[in-house]
């Protein structure tokens, strides 16, 4: 059982659904790409488990993997979504649009390099985990003012999703892969003033019907 949203903001952060096959294998990053027929499902299951709370606001990143789902959360809700470049996963520079396997073919060291140093290596012309993370950190101390006592969702990437949920809770970027979601998971950050604490993480885990 959550406790009432008074004196702090309830984060809903949710990682953007499944794609579409012809790009799961992509370099998406900032990019735009597809939902699945699965991902489109999910994005209703989010609206029709996530009824028992009220949200104030939805927040994505101007993509359509992110801002067709939180149109559907948002529209559950009488809401409208909120889209904002701000919130778009790391630029991957000249590998982006492209398939992993070819870049990993064409670009084997710079691949190991930004595997081996997840979080901070930066892809050619692109721009490291990092700094993607403070891009967003930066967007919510903007929405932080205004966002006492109310629940507000946001869709992003996964990445994204972990490493702001670290500077949240004063973690290092290194620890986000233990904060890691699946395409379609949720987790809840109960914000307050000096701090923020885990709510829930990934809660659909604990349940066998999840697909």
């Amino acid at each position: 059982m959550l406790a009432p949203v008074e004196d702090f903001c309830r984060l809903v952060l949710l990682r953007h659904p499944e794609l579409h096959p012809d790009h799961q294998d992509v370099v998406v990053g900032s990019g735009a790409a597809p939902l699945s027929r699965r991902g489109l499902e999910r994005a209703v299951r989010w609206a029709r488990d996530l009824s028992v709370l009220r949200f104030d606001a939805v927040f994505c990143a101007d993509v359509p993997q992110c801002a067709d789902p939180a149109k559907v959360l948002a529209h559950a809700h009488e809401l409208t979504e909120r889209p904002d470049a701000r919130l778009r996963d790391q630029n991957m520079g000249r590998w982006q649009g492209r398939r992993w396997n070819e870049v990993a073919a064409a670009e084997p060291d710079a691949v190991r390099e930004f595997f081996t140093h997840f979080g901070e290596h930066v892809p050619p012309g692109g721009e490291n985990l990092g700094s993607a993370v403070e891009r967003v950190f930066a967007w919510w101390q903007e929405i932080a003012p205004r966002a006492l006592g109310q629940t507000v969702g946001v869709v992003l990437a996964g990445n994204l999703i972990s490493g702001f949920a670290c500077a949240m809770l004063g973690m290092r970027l290194s620890r986000a892969v233990s904060l890691g979601l699946p395409h379609g998971a949720i987790g809840i950050l109960d914000v307050f003033a000096n701090g923020a604490r885990v709510a829930a993480w990934h809660p659909e885990a604990l349940r066998d019907d999840v697909a």
